[in-house]
């Protein structure tokens, strides 16, 4: 290994003196903490209702869970639902939480000369997303520092002395795209099977943390980390007394740890080419800080656009944006094969009026196809993998998430997406081929999360939290803002102002939910649904708790 590709473990600390200097905002990035280990503090003497739910809970379910904390950021109350309930309606769902069916992702690596054909394989220790990056960094030959969770998957690795370095390795995230997603429609990714059988395919693969969502998985893939570490909690955190989005003004000031490409690039004097094409900000933790590392240069990026009218760029400084990604053409071509799928040349995606809205267009498989035409501009006109030193690409297809948000993973819109998407990484190979030369890149495959069932397939109560705040609130007799000041799925930020001058402490509103039921969520004056008549009585939480007490709640699981 030479000196220059070796990832100095000073970066990591180097990063974190600079991070502050670098941002450009007023809001610097929280730098690192070096005061000593407090003394041990003997655990409190909890009782209640909402402590015993905690306590009951599976120890996987808490661990995941508390992987996410991160002081300051992460919210001051958990309500986590009973399974299979979910935060959402009948057929739009959320996908937040530490459940399997939620958390089990592929894995898949594919690259002959770097990885092995071996087909599926089950390590015999937890593996997660954290332990792509790692497994980026061996194939590189880089050090990886050994503070983060996240360890290099060498099962999938020829042995050192077989293998070359690939030129280029990409990273595809199938946005929704976890196992369950693909066991509901198994004969519809013929081509990602191939790639399991010709490459490896870890079947015991793993979010890691919880909420299992876009902007928490794709910094777990980048970081090697998790949410307790790197700082990305959900898709908002606490900021003082409001919350922000993680990836507030395109970039990433919150991530707290460099990412492999970070550290990479820094490592070869900013030699390598290092790119994303995504579908939000949320997917920048995969690639990184860009320039604002100290003596990082701009890597390249591309999004959609929020109203997706547009492809744009992340923040200036920092990243540099591909002008010509929004000039690619074909998405009338792509249109034109998304509509004629279903057997029917009629302006109609599988009967939905979606062609003329770019907005709606791109929750289609037109977006899905015509996507991999603009990483085929990137790829071939930035030159990725045609020199000596090797490259990272990210890529994150969105349409499969966001069509699964809109009619559910149950219906035959999601075949629709996941076949689009298989397709497309067969049109990838062939991009990879061409560009690169054959045998000389390496794909990881995966997906940030799996996706819940409408709640009529499983029996599920879709919690309405805004429902759940509005009657804490009456319950408590004040205004809703006295107490909360967010609300996410299972996660509540609350006015700690408020609730010090009305003498009501985040253990009294555990309390509170852990009574709350199904006839409680629904509504004054909404009629109860079809087949919850009896079950009106019944809790819809497993558990709320301040994480504040996650040691005494860790205690008490463990017995």
């Amino acid at each position: 290994m030479t000196a220059t590709r070796t990832i100095c473990l000073t970066l990591v600390a180097a990063f974190f003196a600079v991070a502050a200097a670098c941002s450009g905002s007023s809001e610097p990035a929280v730098a690192e903490d070096v005061s000593p280990e407090p003394a041990e503090e003997e655990l409190a003497d909890l009782s209640g209702p909402w402590f015993d739910a905690a306590c009951d809970l599976p120890p996987r379910y808490f661990e995941r869970i508390h992987r996410d904390h991160f002081d300051g950021r992460s919210p001051d109350l958990i309500a986590l639902p009973k399974e299979p309930n979910y935060y959402g309606s009948f057929v739009g769902t959320s996908h937040s939480g530490p459940w399997d069916y939620l958390q089990r992702i592929p894995l898949v690596f594919y690259g002959p000369g770097t990885i092995a054909r071996q087909g599926d394989i089950a390590p015999g220790r937890e593996v997660t997303l954290a332990d792509v990056a790692p497994t980026i960094a061996e194939m590189l030959g880089a050090e990886w520092p050994d503070d983060r969770p996240g360890r290099s998957l060498s099962e999938v690795l020829l042995p050192e002395g077989e293998r070359k370095e690939p030129k280029l390795i990409i990273t595809v995230v199938w946005d929704g795209g976890g196992w369950n997603v693909l066991e509901e429609w198994p004969d519809s990714w013929p081509v990602l099977a191939e790639l399991m059988r010709e490459g490896t395919s870890v079947t015991n693969g793993l979010v890691g943390s919880s909420p299992s969502n876009t902007p928490v998985a794709h910094t777990n893939i980048g970081t090697g980390a998790f949410p307790d570490q790197h700082g990305i909690v959900d898709i908002r955190i606490r900021q003082g007394n409001k919350t922000v989005d993680t990836f507030v003004n395109n970039e990433g000031r919150y991530i707290e740890v460099p990412t492999i490409a970070d550290t990479y690039d820094l490592a070869v004097d900013n030699e390598a080419e290092i790119g994303l094409f995504g579908y939000h900000p949320w997917h920048v933790g995969m690639m990184g800080h860009g320039a604002r590392l100290e003596g990082a240069d701009k890597d390249l990026a591309a999004l959609v656009s929020h109203k997706g009218e547009t492809i744009v760029g992340l923040d200036k400084r920092y990243f540099e944006f591909p002008p010509y990604a929004d000039d690619v053409p074909g998405i009338e071509e792509d249109i034109r094969e998304t509509d004629a799928a279903d057997g029917t040349v009629d302006g109609l995606w599988m009967g939905h009026d979606v062609f003329s809205s770019t907005f709606s267009l791109k929750k289609t498989p037109a977006f899905i196809r015509y996507q991999t035409r603009i990483v085929r501009e990137m790829i071939e006109r930035e030159r990725f993998g045609v020199d000596d030193i090797s490259d990272l690409f990210f890529v994150n297809y969105k349409p499969m998430d966001t069509i699964g948000h809109k009619h559910n993973m149950v219906n035959p819109e999601m075949d629709s997406a996941v076949r689009a998407s298989d397709e497309e990484l067969a049109a990838l190979r062939t991009i990879l081929d061409d560009a690169v030369g054959v045998n000389e890149w390496v794909m990881i495959m995966t997906a940030d999360h799996g996706q819940t069932p409408m709640a009529r397939t499983t029996g599920a109560w879709p919690l309405d939290l805004d429902e759940i705040l509005k009657d804490t609130a009456a319950h408590f007799g004040v205004r809703q803002r006295t107490l909360f000041i967010d609300g996410r799925v299972g996660y509540i930020w609350v006015n700690k102002k408020g609730l010090s001058r009305i003498g009501v402490t985040t253990e009294d509103i555990a309390n509170f939910l852990a009574r709350y039921t199904i006839g409680d969520n629904i509504p004054d004056g909404r009629a109860t649904p079809d087949g919850y008549e009896r079950r009106l009585d019944e809790k819809i939480l497993a558990a709320a708790w301040p994480p504040e007490y996650s040691d005494e709640i860790a205690a008490c699981i463990a017995g």
